[in-house]
């Protein structure tokens, strides 16, 4: 099992289908298409809970995406964390658990880009998408159109590889995200061992 943090988007659990559609700012995100008017970025996880992506069972995981650590070995439990810093502990949030996972390779490319090339607009381009980037929504459709055609994976995450890094067999949305606390060394965003305690503000 394994613990990857996910960048500082604003949470919607009473609607999944607006889950992870809107960040919080450069402050809590190092990588994503930006969106100068407003200082902000907007990262490929916010596309993960998509119908689309879900079904298609692929996704991005930002300590997938950098060369250094490419490829990832197989996780059969990896959870998806964010940092709440909104809590004075700033306690992390477990809000969604992909099983079975497997870092993507370069060659497979050429078979998932026709899986995705007809599902961009419903996945990229909604309409909360083009409202969040108004203006700029052009140099967001660029940028994605440029990650579509990427022949790698890997790219230090900056908005030169390709869409998606992950497959998996299963991925599970909690209903209510679980605080929990870094009781480890991180390596690029990936966390070995977190504690699970009941309340984060009594630590």
């Amino acid at each position: 099992m394994r613990f990857a943090r996910t960048y500082g988007s604003r949470l919607y659990p009473q609607n999944k289908d607006q889950a992870w559609q809107f960040t919080t700012g450069p402050e809590l995100d190092t990588f994503g298409v930006p969106v100068p008017i407003e200082m902000k970025t907007f990262g490929l996880e916010e596309f993960n809970f998509n119908k689309k992506l879900m079904n298609l069972k692929l996704a991005y995981v930002p300590c997938y995406g950098t060369e250094r650590t490419y490829p990832r070995l197989f996780v059969n439990e990896l959870h998806l964390i964010y940092l709440d810093r909104r809590n004075p502990k700033g306690c992390y949030m477990h809000y969604a658990t992909l099983y079975n996972v497997v870092s993507l390779r370069n060659e497979q490319i050429i078979s998932l880009r026709p899986l995705l090339a007809p599902n961009l607009d419903e996945i990229y381009f909604i309409e909360e998408v083009q409202q969040y980037f108004g203006n700029d929504m052009g140099n967001f459709n660029e940028i994605i159109q440029t990650m579509l055609n990427s022949n790698v994976i890997a790219s230090n995450q900056n908005n030169r590889s390709f869409l998606v890094n992950v497959k998996y067999e299963k991925l599970v949305i909690l209903n209510k995200p679980i605080c929990c606390q870094n009781n480890s060394q991180m390596a690029s965003q990936w966390k070995r061992n977190m504690n699970y305690p009941s309340d984060c503000n009594k630590k």
